[in-house]
């Protein structure tokens, strides 16, 4: 289901000027948002209230408040509907009457929540509460005292059951991750000795061959004939090739050390990262029976 952006956020203050006098001190809040606004009798002869009885501003008043009480009574059917369509098993039907009645009358925090709800079927499934994110706020910062404390007593056990349920599993896969790793490191090791041998051998051959070679090249000029010359061209040639050898012993030594590395770590094999997100889940699920406690 998508979230609707219905509002704006209310946090903060919203200070008017009256006048435009604006006064000497600053404002210590940050957030504080200032308004400019005409004296008394320059808005009400924008609002074409000059020359209005005080019946006739009581009226206007009146007709206000019967929109504003409409608006609620629209927002109220809205969200009987959505609580049938979400007690009914319509999840997405729901949804849209609650998000409609949450653009009815924002102020109310239960179509918030009932957003809420049906993102995480009843708070019993947290893994799509991110895409309800602003709508979980917008519930709780809404909510009062009485009513947050009336959802902690409905929902905390079973959240709290799910946070022992996650942390159970969790353990028992970082266990599987433990027999895992340590069933595979032995072969592991071996193969991180073995690979070290071979990288030694062909960087001291390559090392012995290089040598030679560079110190009979050295005496080619010196001695006639072909006898230093020929070794010399043979030991250039082995170093070349014992060179590639060497490399690749070597890029296998450094795979073997890293693979016997990593086996060392919590939580590198597939059950090892599904213990880690079980975990994370557990995390986030007491975060959200944390926000109902205060």
């Amino acid at each position: 289901m998508e979230e609707r952006n219905l509002e704006l956020d209310d946090d903060g203050k919203i200070k008017l000027k009256k006048g435009g006098a604006f006064p000497d001190e600053e404002s210590e809040e940050e957030d504080d948002l200032l308004i400019e606004v005409p004296d008394f009798d320059q808005f009400r002869a924008e609002d074409g209230r000059v020359g209005m009885s005080e019946e006739e501003l009581a009226a206007k008043a009146a007709e206000r408040e019967t929109a504003a009480a409409a608006k609620k009574e629209e927002s109220a059917k809205l969200l009987r509907e959505a609580d049938e369509l979400f007690d009914s098993g319509d999840l997405p039907g729901a949804g849209e009457k609650y998000l409609d009645s949450a653009a009815a009358n924002a102020a109310d925090w239960r179509p918030w929540f009932g957003v809420v709800r049906v993102q995480t079927k009843d708070l019993t499934d947290f893994s799509e509460i991110y895409e309800c994110e602003h709508a979980y706020e917008r519930a709780l910062r809404r909510m009062s005292k009485e009513d947050r404390a009336a959802l902690a007593e409905k929902y905390l056990p079973s959240m709290e059951g799910e946070i022992a349920r996650a942390e159970k599993e969790a353990a028992e896969f970082a266990e599987k991750d433990k027999a895992e790793r340590e069933a595979v490191r032995p072969g592991l090791e071996k193969e991180a000795h073995d690979r070290t041998v071979l990288a030694i051998v062909f960087v001291a051959l390559f090392a012995a061959f290089a040598v030679a070679g560079g110190v009979l090249a050295s005496f080619i000029s010196a001695v006639r004939g072909m006898g230093i010359l020929i070794p010399a061209i043979v030991c250039i040639a082995a170093a070349v090739v014992l060179l590639f050898f060497a490399a690749w012993a070597v890029k296998k030594f450094i795979s073997a050390r890293l693979a016997l590395a990593k086996n060392a770590r919590a939580g590198t094999t597939r059950s090892g990262k599904k213990a880690a997100e079980l975990s994370e889940y557990a995390e986030l699920v007491r975060s959200v029976a944390d926000d109902f406690k205060k």
